[in-house]
């Protein structure tokens, strides 16, 4: 592996080029012009899926799994007995019996005690913002309000000391791209990525150590606690389970709220009737991640030989689900390409489907929620139509989100 990586030195294991700025701004019309080739691609590794249909099927088709293959691989956790799975990277029946145990964790009652305190912080940060904004005329929302929000509402979760905050915001940097493939990370990118992974484990051991000892009303004490038929997770497999938790959850719903505000932001008529209609902001949120997926590339490998849509896939075959593509999928959405807020029934794939759709999935709608609720109550404007990027490509994020703000109502 070199320092700059080229698409024409490797394979053509994806469908597109996973180094070109310009996909990585804007992904669409990229799928857009392979949507012409197919619903399913063939690629040098197995096949590419772009269809909301096809991507259902995968994700309900028994014989592909996560397997052990290489995004299995790039994706293990050091543990004292070796590098581990988390249990979104395992299949039946391990993954059917954690899961079961890891659900009953995240309760509705866990989920909506967080609204209060997040509303309560997420207008504290865009106040600040707005005076910052003020002072130096733009201030960037990514640093000053979304990974701090995400950040403070993990821990209002989880329970994360404030002593490890900056660490974890500093970590979820490169654990952002804690999915991608690691042929496509330079050397510095895949050392970081690794240092992160070394950071929130040892971040974990820590504080499962004092949850035993003294269990608190927070998502950590009840990991640590949960019994389902005698069942309890392992110390390894609650290591993973925890570790898991603050790898995702400090990246991932940055990267919502980020997208789903630049959307907005990008389309004065939809923060209108954001603003008109309160009682339809979650209905919202879904239109938002459908238009601009967080999560775009999640794959599966063949556990035996299987078809897709008619296309045939072998064993030990990769299975690359493109799920910006599925979600802007003409067949599925009338004016698929479209922002509309007031757009009835979204369902997307966003967050999986299927036995491994995400647990976290309410957290993630809610502090998305609550983070847009607040930011129109300002009047926001962008500095730039195109922020740029991590460089990600299963989550993909904001680098940076700059904007000049102001309370509504002040001249």
């Amino acid at each position: 592996m070199t320092d700059t990586l080229h698409a024409e030195d490797l394979p053509q294991v994806l469908p597109y080029d996973p180094f070109d700025p310009t996909f990585h701004s804007n992904p669409y019309p990229v799928y857009e012009q392979l949507r012409a080739k197919g619903s399913v691609i063939p690629t040098a590794a197995g096949v590419a899926v772009l269809g909301y249909q096809e991507v259902n099927e995968v994700l309900r088709n028994p014989k592909l799994g996560r397997g052990d293959g290489a995004g299995v691989q790039d994706t293990m956790i050091p543990t004292s007995e070796g590098l581990r799975p988390a249990v979104m990277f395992m299949d039946p029946p391990d993954h059917t019996r954690i899961r079961a145990l890891v659900t009953k964790a995240f309760t509705p009652r866990a989920v909506q005690r967080l609204r209060p305190e997040a509303e309560k912080l997420a207008l504290t940060l865009l106040n600040a913002a707005a005076e910052r904004s003020a002072a130096e005329g733009s201030v960037d929302l990514t640093a000053e309000v979304f990974r701090p929000l995400g950040a403070g509402v993990l821990n209002i979760l989880v329970g994360v000391p404030r002593k490890y905050l900056a660490d974890c915001i500093e970590y979820a940097n490169d654990a952002g791209r804690g999915l991608d493939p690691a042929y496509t990370l330079t050397p510095e990118a895949l050392t970081n990525r690794l240092a992160a992974r070394d950071g929130y484990v040892k971040i974990a051991e820590e504080l499962i150590a004092e949850r035993r000892a003294e269990p608190q009303d927070d998502l950590m004490s009840e990991l640590v606690l949960v019994e389902q038929d005698g069942e309890r997770l392992s110390e390894i497999e609650l290591l993973t389970t925890v570790a898991n938790v603050f790898l995702a959850g400090f990246s991932a719903p940055q990267a919502m709220m980020g997208l789903s505000s630049l959307a907005l932001l990008r389309h004065p008529d939809q923060v209108a009737w954001y603003r008109q209609n309160p009682d339809k902001a979650s209905a919202a949120v879904e239109e938002l991640m459908r238009y601009d997926s967080a999560v775009q590339l999640i794959n599966r490998t063949a556990l035996e030989d299987t078809e897709i849509n008619g296309t045939r896939v072998a064993e030990g075959e990769e299975v690359f689900m493109l799920l910006g593509a599925a979600n802007r999928d003409p067949g599925v959405y009338e004016r698929a390409d479209q922002l509309d807020l007031s757009r009835s029934g979204t369902r997307h794939l966003g967050f999986g489907h299927g036995i491994h759709f995400c647990v976290a999935a309410p957290i993630a709608r809610l502090v998305t929620e609550v983070a847009l609720d607040a930011l129109t109550r300002f009047d926001v404007e962008l500095v730039t139509d195109t922020p740029p990027t991590n460089g990600a490509l299963a989550i993909r994020s904001l680098a940076s989100l700059p904007v000049s703000m102001k309370p509504l109502g002040v001249s």
